[in-house]
């Protein structure tokens, strides 16, 4: 790959980081502005919307630190920027923000046809996603079984999550907390290791 080549996958790195950090950010802003209003199962989207906007902040001042290190022609640092970048926007902010989503709905609305309707649209659209070849687990994850182990493994604490959030609702559901932790801790486990060890950087 050659500079050019580079520049570009930068350009739209820091352009798409900071729309969607842009986006992740507003939700935030709204959900704290009403935030005394919503239920206590609102603080566990919250957090996960922090972490997605800080994570989408983070991956595009990597970028742009890549396009940097592109005129500097040191370009094995700007492959080892973009594994960086790459993983902390997918994992840690499209992965939150996206199982962020229905915890939101479901703090907000006792309607149980929207609430079931979101988690089935973010739970069908998060598996399709990250079995596909578009997925950071296609590119690091050779192995298809080890591939689908990890997705099962999200979408199913996700699942968790999502009824653990209905039944914290209706009585004092400690788990959800545990839970969500538990979630948080794969995913950040996960991305720490892809950008250590990513198979895209060391082949590339």
């Amino acid at each position: 790959m050659d500079k050019s080549s580079y520049n570009w996958e930068v350009s739209i790195g820091v352009t798409f980081a900071s729309l969607m950090g842009a986006i992740a950010l507003f939700f935030t802003g709204a959900v704290i502005a009403q935030y005394k209003s919503f239920d206590g199962t609102m603080r566990i989207p919250l957090l996960f919307l922090i972490i997605s906007t800080f994570s989408y902040i983070f991956a595009a001042s990597i970028y742009s630190n890549a396009g940097t290190e592109i005129t500097l022609n040191k370009i094995g640092k700007v492959k080892e920027y973009l594994v960086y970048a790459n993983n902390i926007f997918e994992f840690l902010g499209l992965y939150l923000l996206i199982i962020a989503t229905p915890l939101v709905v479901g703090s907000l609305t006792d309607d149980n046809f929207l609430r079931i309707s979101t988690i089935c649209v973010a739970l069908v659209g998060l598996t399709l996603y990250s079995s596909s070849t578009f997925s950071i687990l296609h590119a690091e994850v050779k192995s298809l079984a080890n591939k689908h182990m990890l997705t099962a493994l999200i979408i199913l604490m996700a699942t968790f999550l999502y009824a653990s959030q209905y039944i914290q609702q209706l009585s004092d559901f400690i788990p959800y907390n545990y839970i969500a932790i538990a979630l948080l801790v794969t995913l950040f486990i996960i991305t720490i290791i892809f950008c250590r060890k990513s198979i895209r950087y060391h082949m590339s």
